[in-house]
């Protein structure tokens, strides 16, 4: 939100978007409510317009502060309404497990969002409000709202299919956002979803650093292993091994996928395939075969947007069909047709394993020259020390720390690319993973990944590096990523 003058200058606050996120731009506690503003001060080229800068801190300052904080101005009524709202939120949210559900969504909301840009809901005549199938309807009391009505996703294995431009991808696209809470008036404020749950996708050319992808790829040609995997340009379908194991490693209780944005030879090895290949040969354990193990051995359940691997019918919980953006189960004729249908899917020749538990140390020449720094939503720069520039990526010893091997190639880490993690929905956010990173780097001691991880989620966002001033530009992101 920005105030402009006419003879320049202007003043700006970190602006919220639909998600309700936590963040230092405004700060309430039982004695003040403090606002945390930029100002450009009004200026004819490099000198500054004294007289309007006056008017801008002793008039139009306080109009601003008038406006914006005063009980009196604001609409109370609008207020509460939005505190209600995240209260039944957060509510609903912590319902979940104790009903044996991953998602929550409510009767009447509006998943379309204007564009594929834009997070605003869609409000026209024709939108499709959403109503749950009468199987697979729960009911909750929510301390505000009271009794509320919608689709309840149970944990498992879930399925959304249906044909395409029908609704598959938008349901799933609100649910990986139902891990925040909504504004009211945003059409998803009864959309709630584990806030664990995260979306895996191919990543092709991403890193990879010291993981233990056996569960998914092993036994590669050559005598290669992957219990500590390491790679600076990562294939589909290995970096969606790699991701799902760095979720399990922090905990994700639930994974979603979009067949779309998957790798195919990670989803499914059909019939055909595996009589081409035989499984000896094959370093690709494909998803279908450990989807259910994820489930009944590690505790984590799976929504899969599903549209043409119709093995997964067989290893399905719940199976939701989308038509005209009208779900249905469809549970019991997808049981029907894989009774009538069989397919072979193979079973892993190794057990899935432990969950990772890597131990790192973050260099602190990643932050000695200059401090990370977030450059849009999806990218971070790095600027290191020379020392650090002329090292490879790090590796993880046999003894768990992280280490590094000297090589040719200058600047190595010069920027994090995070176009792949959907669920970041703030620059705000990345501003403070960057904070994350440098405050990491002050702490040499040797920590688990599990550990630094739930470090930087306790660390209030006040107490994170902010250079000369106080940041009041940063959001909370979540753990995961």
């Amino acid at each position: 939100m920005r105030w402009h003058s006419a003879k320049g200058g202007d003043v700006a606050i970190d602006c919220p978007g639909q998600e309700i996120l936590e963040r230092t731009s405004a700060v309430i506690s039982d004695r003040m409510v403090e606002a945390r503003l930029t100002a450009g001060l009004p200026a004819a080229g490099r000198t500054i317009l004294a007289s309007a800068a006056q008017r801008m801190f002793l008039e139009t300052l306080p109009q601003l502060v008038e406006r914006a904080l005063m009980y009196r101005s604001v609409d109370s009524q609008t207020m509460h309404a939005l505190a209600a709202s995240v209260e039944d939120q957060e509510y609903l949210r912590s319902q979940l497990k104790l009903l044996s559900l991953v998602a929550f969504i409510g009767n009447g909301a509006v998943l379309p969002r204007v564009s594929g840009v834009s997070n605003m809901p869609l409000e026209t005549n024709t939108v499709v409000r959403f109503r749950a199938p009468p199987e697979l309807q729960v009911m909750v009391e929510l301390p505000n709202q009271g009794t509320v009505v919608g689709m309840g996703i149970r944990q498992g294995v879930t399925l959304i299919c249906g044909g395409g431009f029908n609704g598959k991808s938008t349901l799933l696209q609100a649910i990986e956002r139902g891990v925040y809470n909504h504004a009211p008036g945003d059409g998803r404020e009864l959309v709630v979803t584990d806030a664990t749950a995260t979306k895996i996708k191919a990543e092709e050319g991403r890193f990879v650093c010291s993981t233990d992808i056996r569960p998914f790829i092993n036994n590669l040609p050559l005598g290669k292993t992957t219990d500590a995997f390491s790679t600076a340009d990562a294939s589909g379908s290995t970096s969606m091994a790699a991701s799902i194991q760095e979720a399990v490693e922090v905990e994700a209780s639930t994974l979603l996928f979009d067949e779309d944005t998957c790798a195919t030879n990670f989803l499914v090895r059909d019939g055909r395939m595996q009589q081409l290949v035989s499984q000896d040969c094959e370093p690709i354990t494909p998803l279908v075969s450990r989807v259910r193990e994820l489930w009944e051995a590690k505790g984590v359940s799976s929504i899969m947007v599903i549209g043409g691997c119709g093995d997964y019918l067989d290893v399905a919980d719940t199976v939701v069909s989308m038509h005209g953006y009208v779900p249905s189960d469809a549970t019991e004729k997808a049981k029907a047709i894989a009774q009538c249908m069989p397919v072979v899917i193979e079973i892993p020749q190794i057990k899935y394993g432990p969950a990772l538990n890597r131990t790192i140390i973050v260099p602190k020449e990643l932050a000695a020259h200059k401090p990370p720094k977030a450059k849009t939503r999806w990218s971070i720069a790095l600027f290191p020390s020379d020392k650090l520039s002329s090292l490879a990526p790090p590796t993880i010893s046999d003894a768990g720390a992280a280490t590094h091997e000297r090589t040719d190639e200058p600047e190595v880490f010069p920027e994090l690319d995070l176009t792949a993690l959907d669920q970041l929905v703030s620059v705000s956010q990345t501003r403070a993973i960057a904070s994350m990173l440098q405050l990491a780097t002050q702490n040499t001691r040797r920590r688990t990944m599990r550990s630094l991880v739930s470090d930087m989620c306790t660390t209030a966002l006040g107490d994170l590096p902010a250079g000369h001033g106080v940041a009041g530009n940063l959001a909370r992101p979540r753990g995961i990523e």
